[in-house]
């Protein structure tokens, strides 16, 4: 069935707005943090000049699109100094209020265009399907899927996420935080109370984690140095296993990983 129809929008009315990376920051990270719209309202070129933005976020399968709303476009409330960004006045719609998170569009984009028109998407917009329940930050699910962008660190510390927050409270062990920009990684152990989860507040908290060579290139760039860092598990060691034993593991993983030589570690 064609999207549109099923909210009821004449194409005329309609842009959409096909949301993928920017190179800073994943849409649907966005969108689980509540803060897509405000996500959405910076545009760097006039792309929002019809009444209505159909909102869809790229998914990992083939052509597949989720729905996050349907918003009212108010025009460009401000731009910034040199014109190369707009900021756009937005207001979320009730239009398709029930099925915002929960319904998969089908849609083969053509070239990079991400703003096509309504009429573009009539017709080639239909429904995939339909989730019982809005997607949403996943629950923890094991320690060896433990891969997480910049952005989702910071959000499982500002939502507190009991599932995740009771796995990473429960073991102690190695991490290794890598900048998929550089390639450059620095391993760490988490030890003693609460393990991962008190060691990596650190890093959402404060970026460089009290780490001496993290904290240098912290200086030297700021936030923005750490955008696209991710944090994944490298070994699970018992909570209870002392601080030594674990360090000789994190010691290995230096070895194996080179991270003294060509990495963050400086010791």
């Amino acid at each position: 069935m064609d999207v549109l129809k099923l909210l009821e929008l004449d194409p005329v009315d309609v842009k959409g707005h096909l949301a993928v990376w920017n190179g800073i920051e994943n849409p649907l990270e966005t969108f689980f943090d509540g803060r897509f719209e405000q996500w959405q309202q910076a545009q760097t070129k006039r792309n929002f000049g019809r009444n209505f933005i159909v909102s869809l976020i790229k998914l990992p399968g083939v052509c597949q699109w989720l729905f996050v709303g349907v918003y009212l476009s108010k025009g460009i409330s401000s731009s910034s100094s040199d014109g190369k960004c707009h900021y756009y006045d937005t207001e979320l719609t009730n239009i398709g209020e029930s099925l915002i998170g929960r319904l998969v569009v089908h849609f083969k984009r053509t070239g990079r265009n991400s703003y096509p028109t309504g009429e573009t998407l009539s017709g080639r917009a239909t429904i995939h399907s339909i989730l019982p329940e809005p997607m949403a930050f996943q629950d923890f699910s094991d320690f060896k899927h433990v891969c997480l962008s910049r952005s989702e660190l910071e959000m499982l510390y500002r939502h507190q996420y009991p599932s995740w927050k009771t796995a990473l409270s429960s073991v102690s062990g190695v991490y290794l935080i890598s900048d998929r920009l550089t390639g450059k990684q620095y391993v760490g152990s988490a030890y003693g109370a609460d393990g991962f989860w008190n060691r990596w507040a650190a890093y959402a908290n404060g970026h460089h984690g009290g780490n001496k060579l993290l904290r240098l290139l912290f200086n030297e760039t700021g936030e923005g140095g750490f955008s696209q860092f991710q944090y994944s598990i490298l070994e699970v060691c018992d909570i209870d296993l002392s601080k030594e034993s674990v360090i000789e593991i994190e010691n290995r993983w230096k070895r194996k990983l080179l991270s003294k030589e060509f990495g963050w570690n400086d010791n």
